[in-house]
């Protein structure tokens, strides 16, 4: 919104309280020409007068920088595109990896006891496991939390090239931990030349399957965004 349009919207609510620029002033502790100021869009409420105005107004201040009145439904999205405003498409990719790095942090808590277990013999349900465990669900806790919070989920898991590599990541983390866990180099030993050749093949199909899925999901995603974004560009003209 512009300073015109949230300008004349702060006048139509203080004369739906029936409010004079002065009176709504001296509730503020402002002059009626810093109200007049910002109702002609020639200046924008200070930072610290936006609560104590929305209350006065009897509005939010997502319904204040939005510049209208909102529906329950409209708040999510009303807000989601005001962040997108205000945060670079470049800091909210740079979010999205550190999501994807405190997932992949969860992954090796909730593998790293049995792992222990392997190298050292300790058993399974000890201080080091139980310790892991409870920072794994403190993690998952912060990643959900950030996610629904955190503005435009499909554009930041739309970027292709970043989705196959956070897929390749996860995977040979994944297989990582389950060749320690199986006897690493005694277990690939053990296998005969033919057991190793499948094995490196499975392996590797099994990569490509999981890189190359990802990067689909990707995509669709990426085009459904661009449409949203087509379809909100069309609305606003």
């Amino acid at each position: 919104m512009t300073k015109n349009e949230i300008g004349t919207f702060i006048a139509a609510c203080r004369k739906e309280k029936k409010l004079t620029q002065k009176q709504l002033g001296e509730k503020l502790n402002v002059t009626d020409r810093a109200v007049s100021k910002w109702e002609t869009g020639r200046s924008f409420p200070d930072v610290s007068l936006m609560e104590p105005l929305c209350k006065e107004l009897d509005i939010s201040v997502s319904e204040l920088l939005a510049g209208k009145h909102l529906e329950p439904e409209q708040y999510q999205k009303e807000t989601e595109k005001m962040l997108m405003d205000s945060v670079s498409t470049g800091q909210l990719m740079g979010l999205q990896v550190v999501l994807y790095i405190l997932n992949l942090t969860i992954f090796v808590l909730v593998d790293f006891p049995f792992i222990v277990r392997k190298i050292s013999g300790l058993p399974l349900i000890h201080y080091i496991s139980i310790t892991c465990w409870l920072l794994a669900l403190v993690l998952i806790f912060c990643v959900s939390y950030l996610d629904k919070k955190l503005p435009a989920r499909k554009f930041r898991t739309s970027n292709v090239m970043l989705e196959r590599i956070i897929g390749a990541v996860m995977f040979l983390v994944i297989m990582s931990v389950n060749f320690v866990v199986s006897g690493g180099l005694s277990y690939i030993k053990d296998l005969n030349f033919g057991e190793k050749i499948y094995t490196v093949i499975i392996f590797a199909v099994s990569l490509a399957v999981v890189v190359g899925v990802r990067g689909i999901v990707a995509q669709i995603r990426k085009e459904e965004w661009e449409m949203e974004q087509e379809r909100n560009t069309s609305q606003k003209e």
